[in-house]
């Protein structure tokens, strides 16, 4: 891959027997500091609670008038596998140890019982069970709410169900569609089916959404009228719908503005008057706004009732965050040292959601030599939200780095300016002009350049999640023709790679995931080319269990130089052990290549390991060991790496 500052995600990385005793144990006291801190030995990381209880105040809670103890058991007929669902509905089942107020409140929760465990049924298909709860050996229908239930012992309680054959769904009519009865099948109502009552809901909402979507904003359900044939062991379905009238959208009115400006507020929700009515419009205006990160609270809401003329007013409440933001972080690693960064920003600069960041960062700390051969970086960003459309978004930016990896020393200033355009909900696209002077030392010698290029990438993400995905795509291609004003020398570079994952089942526990990579760079030699510019593998971004950059071409002195093209593939199982923790079996292989052709004249490397994955609120923290299963001589035996998110 394309050599980059070091991935703050890898704190621990490539460590060989022996080294950094010191280090080692001065984390392993760290975390038996965190381990045995506190009474409860909790632990909260930059506000996410990991592990252990919560301090909270003590509850007190206030004792139950008149209480009555009982005992509850179910027994449910024919064995099915429904038996563990309906107990884990009864609240007679669950609140034993929690004795009811009087009479009436067991009564009460008998009731309640009935209702939960035949909607259960429902649910199931099963449309001809019957439910019999006893209370001291009677049915609790019998039981006047006033008499006092003997107090001697705890009261019997017996819950008996037998849930019946399955109904299958037989007849299906849907009224005030267009196309009639035909429409069942696509509404998920098939008949012959297990008659499920999520089914019929389920229809019931495609059905709504299928009219909203045809620019019906007002369309609901006026009747529903289900018939069970005992009989036949049928359910015959009867649904009509109410479409209303079609819309377009009308005038949009913003609230809860503070610093921001209401009318770009409603322009950036991109609603445009006039315009037939979607819903997918109202989605994408609230997941535009929720992506100028100036807002806490983003609600769009449909008025109730179309103006005379068939326009509907759509109104946006919004509620500011704070518009300036500092962030401090460190990294740490037994082979490269510590790192420090910060930043100072500002969410809404001049009203319109522009963004405006100074940051910096030192690495290296304790690895390097001299301060000479530490790591700087420092950056001022701007972006503007809004230009051209409110899809389309301008940054800029300048920035100074001096990096020292094992490959090559640099120096640069650099500034790019560019668009970044939101296409849908999965293609995003961007170009930009940039321009870099820099200093870099190599094996090939010294070298100033001065590079003006012009980046272009296209993203398509289908992905249910950015940190945590079970499902869909992610692929990526990038370009970049580059002019070498200094000395006269140009080349290309193209790169891109694909992921995509598969649930193995329902809950996700066991998810595959696979991501292929691939790069090259043609019309320079590779002494031509800038040594931060050339592709380089290994590491936690690349193949695990090798050294950062360990996996490239070398000299035959053993010194690192970099390639003209790159490929990677990684195949991961992501199995659910716990609801909080997972386990990672994974395997790595790739390489960097002196040729332009990815795979020619050049080593193949693998690595394989198992990770380690804690569930937070945000996302898994990862922490993968990989050993390289191609040793390099004087290289690590095995890598460490520590991150938040998934690996890719």
């Amino acid at each position: 891959m394309r050599n980059m500052a070091k991935p703050r995600a890898e704190l621990i990385s490539s460590e060989k027997p022996g080294d950094s005793l010191r280090r080692v144990a001065a984390l392993l006291c760290l975390a038996a500091c965190l381990a045995f801190a506190g009474p409860a030995g909790a632990f909260e990381l930059f506000g996410i609670h990991l592990f252990g209880e919560r301090k909270s105040e003590e509850t007190v809670r206030e004792p139950v008038p008149d209480p009555v103890a009982y005992t509850a058991g179910m027994t449910v007929q024919g064995g099915t596998a429904l038996d563990e669902t309906l107990r884990a509905v009864s609240l007679l089942l669950d609140k034993q140890n929690e004795p009811p107020s009087g009479t009436i409140g067991l009564l009460s929760r008998a009731q309640s019982d009935h209702q939960q465990l035949i909607a259960t049924l429902y649910e199931a298909g099963h449309y001809g069970g019957t439910i019999t709860i006893r209370i001291g050996g009677r049915p609790y229908q019998e039981i006047p709410i006033n008499e006092t239930l003997a107090r001697a012992e705890p009261v019997a309680v017996a819950i008996s169900v037998d849930p019946g054959p399955v109904f299958t769904i037989g007849r299906v009519d849907i009224r005030g569609a267009s196309d009639g009865a035909s429409n069942a099948a696509a509404l998920g109502l098939v008949a012959g089916e297990a008659a499920r009552s999520g089914l019929i809901l389920e229809a019931e909402n495609r059905l709504i959404e299928a009219w909203r979507k045809r620019g019906f904003p007002h369309a609901h359900i006026i009747d529903r009228t289900i018939t069970a044939d005992h009989a036949t062991q049928r359910l015959d379905v009867v649904i009509a719908v109410e479409k209303g009238r079609a819309a377009t959208f009308g005038t949009v009115t913003v609230t809860g503005t503070e610093r921001m400006d209401a009318d770009f507020v409603a322009l950036q929700a991109g609603i445009p008057a006039g315009q037939v009515y979607s819903p997918k419009t109202i989605k994408a205006a609230a997941k535009r706004l929720r992506a100028l990160e100036v807002f806490d609270t983003v609600v769009i809401s449909e008025a109730e009732m179309l103006t005379p003329d068939g326009m509907l007013p759509i109104s946006i409440e919004v509620g500011e965050r704070k518009r300036r933001v500092i962030g401090i972080g460190v990294t740490a690693s037994n082979t490269e040292g510590f790192g420090a960064e910060a930043f100072w920003a500002h969410r809404n600069l001049f009203g319109r959601a522009e963004r405006f960041r100074i940051e910096g960062a030192v690495n290296r700390i304790g690895d390097a030599s001299g301060v000479d051969d530490l790591d700087y970086h420092a950056a001022i960003t701007f972006a503007k939200p809004g230009v051209l459309g409110p899809a389309t978004t301008l940054t800029a930016g300048l920035a100074a780095d001096q990096e020292n990896p094992d490959a090559f020393s640099k120096r640069a200033v650099s500034g790019e300016i560019g668009l970044t355009r939101i296409f849908n909900d999965q293609i995003t696209g961007s170009a930009s002009l940039e321009v870099e002077w820099s200093e870099t030392t190599d094996v090939f010698g010294s070298r100033t350049n001065l590079l003006i290029g012009v980046p272009i990438a296209l993203v398509y993400d289908s992905r249910d999640s950015t940190l945590n995905p079970t499902e869909g795509y992610r692929a990526t291609v990038m370009a970049e023709p580059i002019y070498d004003a200094q000395n006269s020398n140009a080349f290309f570079i193209a790169q891109g790679s694909l992921s995509t994952y598969l649930s193995l089942s329902d809950a996700d526990s066991i998810v595959l995931a696979a991501r292929v990579a691939a790069g090259s760079i043609v019309g320079a030699s590779l002494a031509a080319i800038p040594p931060d510019r050339r592709f380089y593998a290994g590491g936690g971004g690349s193949i695990r269990g090798y050294a950062f950059q360990a996996a490239s071409p070398r000299t035959p002195t053993d010194v690192l130089t970099g390639g003209r093209s790159f490929a990677e593939a990684s195949l991961e199982a992501r199995i659910a052990i716990t609801d909080k923790i997972g386990i990672v079996p994974f395997v790595d292989f790739g390489g960097a290549f002196p040729d332009s052709l990815p795979g020619s004249d050049g080593t193949f490397f693998a690595g394989a390991g198992v990770g380690l994955r804690y569930l937070t609120p945000v996302g898994p923290l990862r922490l993968d060991v990989a050993v390289p299963l191609k040793t390099i001589k004087g290289e690590p035996d095995y890598g460490i790496y520590v991150g938040f998110g998934q690996a890719f």
